[in-house]
């Protein structure tokens, strides 16, 4: 099996009372991942940025105050990847499968 096999779903369930992605691939794992997790993990080059900036420093300023994470919409992007849109935030994350396994 190849590493594009190993790496394509079999079930994606997308669900929002849970806040929860989950994921059946296609070698028969499962894969669960929060919403807050994968907005904090969005892999678009803004939040990338975002998060290389934090890393390198220190302090955090946050304003106003922060919830959950919420899904505004999901759709998927061909046979490859997941794109998810965050009601306060990122509008651009395309979670490719081979990057939501690796996370």
């Amino acid at each position: 099996m190849t590493t594009l096999d190993q790496h394509h779903p079999v079930d994606l369930t997308l669900d929002k009372t849970a806040r929860e992605l989950r994921i059946e691939w296609v070698d028969g794992s499962k894969s669960r991942y929060g919403f807050d997790y994968l907005a904090a993990m969005c892999p678009c080059a803004n939040c990338r940025e975002k998060r290389i900036e934090m890393a390198k420093n220190p302090l955090h300023v946050v304003s106003g105050p922060l919830g959950p994470a919420e899904v505004g919409n999901a759709s998927m992007v061909g046979r490859y990847a997941l794109s998810i849109t965050w009601q306060a935030g990122c509008v651009s994350g395309i979670y490719s499968f081979d990057y939501l396994r690796s996370i």
